[in-house]
């Protein structure tokens, strides 16, 4: 979708393009009900033309706009114009994690470490609140506000964990990226839980403090068939000075079997602060 005149969003003025992902375009955009400046993800006509994927969409956005957590980018409201449909969030003003990377290079301990604990007290407050796994983390999907706040994108397109839920995707169709995609993803199963997001995270934390994803592969297929049947290397293969517990930590993340990952987000935050404290200038 292009940045072009032919967009209209009735109550909202369209800015400027601010990129594009898997489900769709977003824009900079006025609301002029209040002249708030906001975020409008406009779905991809291929993915608004199945009704049980907008029946399915619109309560999951829903359900995201329920949640208040200042890591978690907020979803105000969804909705369509004319054959547009659409959500409006928080206008985080920074970049996103990807762009860091690619900017500085592998980042400090530290901050990997804080980082981490940031997404996950998020990634528990969606859980614990509405059942909602996000099922694609990865450096694209959180942002870096200008104030230094780490923010996750996309809860309106997670999955609500809840009976009674129509499937979203058809049965053996993953959903994620491939370089961070869990290998219950990879094999395409059908019960997925919180931890499809803690393999997540560890393979984007991984990159973050390593500066190499978890496997390479010249194909999607190639990295899909890794993640799904291949150990991930220790991360001081890459970065030799990284710490036993931060290296021990990510393995287990990132464990082939989500029965031996960490239980739940509690305990990946309370690992992380273990590692974070002890790292700070003392006063």
């Amino acid at each position: 979708m292009e940045n072009s005149p032919s967009i209209a969003i009735e109550g909202f003025e369209l800015l400027n393009s601010l990129g594009g992902g898997s489900m769709g375009e977003v824009y900079r955009a006025r609301d002029l009900s209040n002249g708030r400046l906001v975020a409008l993800k406009f779905l991809y006509p291929f993915l608004a033309g199945n009704m049980t994927y907008l029946q399915r969409f619109q309560a999951e956005a829903e359900a995201a706009r329920r949640l208040d957590h200042p890591n978690i980018v907020k979803v105000l409201t969804s909705g369509q114009s004319g054959l547009t449909h659409f959500i409006c969030m928080e206008l985080v003003e920074g970049n996103n994690l990807r762009k860091l990377l690619q900017a500085e290079g592998a980042l400090t301990e530290a901050t990997t470490a804080a980082i981490g604990m940031s997404v996950a007290s998020a990634l528990n407050h969606a859980w614990e609140m509405e059942r909602l796994i996000h099922r694609d983390i990865k450096p694209e999907n959180l942002m870096i506000s200008n104030d230094g706040v780490v923010k996750v994108c996309d809860l309106g397109i997670a999955k609500r964990m809840l009976s009674g839920a129509a499937p979203l995707t058809r049965t053996g169709m993953a959903l994620g990226s491939p370089h961070y995609i869990a290998p219950e993803q990879a094999r395409g199963e059908k019960q997925l839980d919180l931890r499809v997001d803690i393999y997540g995270l560890g393979a984007t934390l991984y990159h973050v403090v390593t500066g190499q994803t978890v496997h390479q592969s010249d194909s999607e297929f190639g990295l899909m068939i890794k993640h799904a049947t291949e150990p991930v290397p220790d991360p001081r293969t890459f970065m030799p000075d990284l710490s036993a517990s931060l290296a021990n930590l990510l393995m287990r993340m990132l464990d082939l079997d989500r029965d031996r990952r960490p239980p739940d987000w509690c305990a990946v935050y309370d690992e992380l602060t273990a590692i974070y404290e002890p790292l700070q200038p003392q006063s």
